[in-house]
Order: C-alpha cells, then structure tokens, then sequence
C-alpha cells in the first residue's frame, strides 16, 4: 500500500511530490518537467510580480476559483520557496520574473530535488476506486494508494507528455470534462503575407475583435501573428474570425502637408514610428511619393495602417502554449483541490479547467493549486 501517488511529472505534480515525502510520483516520460524547460524560451518565466488583486485578474472567469490558491501560494511566496533552494530571481520592467540563471534547469532543480520516489517511463492507465483505496494500474504494475493526486496537464505539447490521453481516465471516474481548446496560443492568417515581416513587433497595438479592444504587443510569424496581445486573445478565437488591426492613428491631411518629392514610406514611416518593414508589407503603395498618391491611396493607407482586416484562425491545441478546458472546476474544492465526487481524490494544475494570461501565470496557479493540496493531504 502506497500512501499517496501522484500522476503526471509536470511542475504541479513535480513540486507536490518534493513536498511529500512519502508519496510516489509516476511520469510516463523519461524526465521530469519536460513543458517547464520550454517556458519563457528555456529562461522560464515563473511568475508575475504584481499586487495579489491585480495578480488574480488575469484568469478570466476563474478569477473566484483560483482566488484562495493564489492567497495561498503566490508570487512572493513562490519567490521565497526558491530563495530558500538557493535560487534568486528578478522582474523585468514588465513584470515577469525569472531566475537570476535564466535557464528553466534552475527551476526544475528546485522543484524536483527533494523528490524521494519516482517512477520514470511508467504511464498510467487506468485508476480505480474501492472503499477505502485506489488501484492504479501502470504499464508495469498495480499498486494500492490511499490518496491519488492527478496532474497530467493539458494536450498542449504532447511530445512533453502532456496530450490528453488521460482525461478519459478522470472522467470514468465521475469527473466532467470541460472541452480542450488552445489558449495562448498563436494566430495563422491570410490575409497579409507575413513571410516579410516575420520577427517584426508591434508594440501599444489594438485589436479589435467582435466589438471588444484589446491592447498590447504583436509578433509576426511566418503564418499570422503571435506576442502576448494575439496568444492573450486566442482562448476566444473561433476559426475565420475577424481582428481589426489597429497600428497607429493618422491624419489624412496631414499626409497630404508632407514633402510632395518624400517617398511615401519614409514618410510614414516618420509619422508612425512603424517598422518600415510592416508598413511595406501592408501599405499598398509604397514606393509611390507624396505628390504622387491618389484620393484611392489615402484612403488605402488609412485602412491599412488604422484599420487592417484580418481573417485568422487558431493554430492546432498541440502547438498552443496552454489548454483551455479540462476537469470543471465546480467538481473541486477551491481551497483543497480535492475532489467533490470520488474521496481521497485531488486534482491539480493544467488538467483543470483553468488557463492565465501570458507572463508566469499558469504556472504560478500549477504550483499553488499543488501546495494548498500539499497542505489539505497534510492535515488529513
């Protein structure tokens, strides 16, 4: 009989398993945090330093739920947690903070080290419930546990281990699964050829999307964009819908003052402070001067620069940073993650029907709903 097993070697169930010694943590991979090492470009951008309120504001509809876990665990407790493992970080001017190291290893080491039981490349199939115990049925055994923990994440980067299979494993259990989707995730469109202008950023842009501003910062990929505004944005992107790119606000008179012999670009260049690059990727007469525009023009450039239509569409749930859906959050006790239905049961991390902004906050809500369950198994 084992007293606690934990499913899923992610940060949520990796940092639970080095707080409770006497639990056994079962990874279907060969390694331990494999989507961790990939945060923040392999820097790891662990959390977001702002005040608690302004923390919890950027999970959306979740802001309730997940409201007594951050209390709990947030970002200045996370900061101390690795303090005391020897590990200091800093927050940039945006407010993310990462380790000193910047290198994602740095964080693994502190979540993973005082970890006494794994079990590497033993994935589970299946669990059972009985009376007073579990079964859980691996690729290389059964084994009995008085309390079971789940955290094998999204379907997001599966080759991490994280591709959903498990979820039909919860719901034989009594559980209901919100349906998966992407959610920071990048957009493909084509309604400009962004081939040009990929790596090129927009900075203090708006998007609108069904009546609704959204401001921020873009980043042109090869296919469509990306950047915190676009990924912040997706989790309520359905396929074929319309943005309105807004990039900066011009004057048509005051394109008609300019230096008649200027070339167009340059000038507008000058008046927006837009990379010229993207302004020749979307203006659609560049090379023209000043004297040379048509009222057809004018207005051209003011659509284009004021009011770009773009017609996107979600890149594939595997290619998303994070999973929108998951175990309904209702079926959880929002101070214990355990389970309202089956006893004994825990739930916690991306598996959940919860998903943050970009900048630290998954994973800042992965480690906290994995100590509040640490604390509720603590005390029985």
């Amino acid at each position: 009989m084992i007293d606690i097993i934990i499913i899923g070697g992610g940060a949520s169930g990796s940092f639970l398993a080095s707080l409770l010694p006497n639990s056994h943590l079962f990874e279907k991979t060969n390694r331990l945090c494999s989507k961790l090492l990939l945060t923040g470009n392999g820097a790891c951008n662990i959390t977001h330093d702002e005040e608690i309120r302004d923390f919890i504001s950027h999970y959306y509809d979740k802001k309730n739920f997940i409201s007594p876990a951050i209390y709990s665990f947030g970002p200045e407790k996370i900061k101390e947690y690795l303090k005391s493992k020897g590990v200091d970080t800093y927050s940039r001017e945006d407010g993310k903070v990462f380790p000193t190291s910047n290198r994602a290893e740095t964080i693994k080491a502190a979540l993973t080290e005082d970890i006494k039981n794994i079990h590497l490349n033993e994935e589970v199939k299946k669990i059972e419930k009985l009376d007073s115990y579990f079964i859980v049925t691996t690729t290389k055994a059964e084994y009995k546990s008085k309390i079971v923990v789940i955290a094998t994440g999204g379907a997001s980067y599966p080759l991490t281990g994280s591709d959903g299979t498990f979820f039909p494993a919860i719901k034989a259990l009594g559980h209901k699964i919100i349906p998966l989707r992407p959610a920071l995730s990048a957009l493909t469109t084509q309604s400009i050829d962004t081939h040009k202008i990929e790596g090129v950023t927009l900075n203090n842009v708006t998007l609108l999307h069904k009546g609704k501003r959204y401001s921020g910062s873009i980043v042109f990929t090869k296919r469509g964009i990306s950047g915190p505004l676009a990924m912040n944005l997706s989790r309520s992107i359905e396929n074929n819908d319309e943005l309105t790119l807004i990039s900066a606000q011009i004057d048509r008179d005051e394109i008609k003052k300019q230096n008649g012999k200027a070339k167009c670009i340059n000038v507008l260049h000058e008046m927006t402070a837009l990379p010229k690059a993207f302004l020749e990727a979307i203006v659609p007469c560049p090379d023209k001067t000043i004297a040379e525009l048509s009222k057809k023009d004018i207005q051209g450039i003011m659509e284009a620069i004021s009011a770009l239509k773009l017609i996107v569409k979600l890149d594939k749930l595997s290619l998303a940073t994070v999973t929108k859906g998951g175990v309904d959050t209702a079926e959880l006790d929002k101070k214990t993650f355990s389970s309202k239905i089956v006893d004994n049961l825990y739930i916690i991390g991306e598996c959940t029907d919860v998903d943050g902004e970009c900048g630290g906050y998954n994973l800042t809500y992965a480690l906290a709903s994995a100590y509040c369950a640490y604390k509720a198994i603590l005390l029985g």
